[in-house]
């Protein structure tokens, strides 16, 4: 594993003990995870569109790992990625700021489950009153059920105070979430030019906040739409296969092809017995709005094969790879 170095600021009353500055391990395989799931949740419209277009959304957000390596100081961008031009930059970035908020979140706030605004709205899942022009782009639940919001960025060069001040102030313009105010509503900004790696969570003070949006997400749709786009890969890429973390029971299919040969090293033939897997605990697949109790039931995993969301990625990986002299 690699790290990065995590801050944390602003944060009051219950969440106050997470303010600081601290190392993070990040594995390939959490980065990975949090790619597919945060992917899974945009490209349920390709489903209508045939397979061109999920592997394009997959091919986006795995080619993230072309340009990250290992340094002595941490996880890092190669510095071939000074190669790419503005606009694949900038969707590189995007998926970077996607899945260090996911992990950043999960470990910092206990947020395991961290989904796009934009399709809880659209799928109906998320109803939004008094409506105003900008708003956070994630919405999280905790294991307690409470209800958090983070814009995410991921930025490759310097930015001014000025962008954390906007993305806070999206944040914030969500003042209540089922009749209740969210727990947190922060800023999450990955800093993809420090070494290593630097990720920005930044809670707005209650100066900041004001009168905005009103949200409604009944925890029942919210599941079924957070997984929505696992469960549809999990039942049209099978046949499907059960495996076992502990006492817990996955359903599984493998990874496209692709994705086993740029995650391995090659292997002896027939390469098809060793694939990468996509899993889901088999409680949420078979009844994903019961995940929060289902999750309870994760055994310790210290080869962080599972996330908190049970949504788990199977199979042999090699380490980051480290920076070339």
């Amino acid at each position: 594993m690699a790290n990065v170095t995590v801050t944390c600021r602003k944060f009051p009353g219950a969440y106050a003990a997470t303010n600081g500055t601290r190392p993070r391990d990040v594995s390939r395989r959490a980065v990975l995870r949090a790619v597919v799931t945060v992917g899974a949740q945009r490209f349920l419209d390709v489903f209508s569109v045939g397979w061109r277009g999920l592997l394009h959304r997959f091919g986006m957000g795995l080619s993230a790992f072309s340009f990250l390596e290992q340094s002595p100081t941490g996880l890092c961008l190669s510095s071939r990625y000074g190669s790419l031009d503005a606009s694949e930059k900038g969707a590189s970035t995007y998926w970077y700021g996607m899945a260090l908020a996911k992990i950043t979140a999960d470990v910092e706030l206990g947020v395991h489950w961290l989904a796009h605004v934009d399709q809880m709205r659209d799928s109906g899942a998320l109803t939004i009153t008094s409506s105003t022009n900008e708003r956070g782009d994630l919405v999280g639940r905790d294991i307690q059920g409470a209800w958090h919001v983070i814009e995410a960025k991921g930025r490759s060069n310097s930015y001014s105070a000025s962008l954390v001040t906007k993305a806070k102030r999206q944040a914030a313009t969500v003042t209540s979430v089922n009749g209740q105010p969210p727990s947190t509503t922060s800023a999450c900004i990955t800093s993809l030019f420090t070494q290593p790696i630097s990720v920005l969570l930044d809670d707005p003070s209650a100066s900041e906040e004001g009168a905005g949006e009103r949200w409604r997400i009944p925890d029942e749709d919210f599941f079924r739409q957070y997984y929505r786009g696992i469960i549809e890969y999990l039942r049209e890429l099978g046949p499907r296969r059960e495996q076992m973390l502990g006492s817990a029971r996955f359903v599984t299919v493998p990874l496209f092809p692709f994705f086993w040969e740029f995650f391995h090293y090659l292997p002896p033939p027939p390469f098809v017995e060793r694939p990468l897997e996509l899993g889901l605990l088999a409680a949420i697949y078979e009844m994903p709005e019961r995940a929060s109790e289902a999750v309870r039931e994760l055994p310790r995993d210290d080869r962080g094969y599972a996330g908190t969301d049970g949504i788990a990625i199977f199979g042999p990986m090699r380490n980051w790879e480290s920076a070339k002299e």
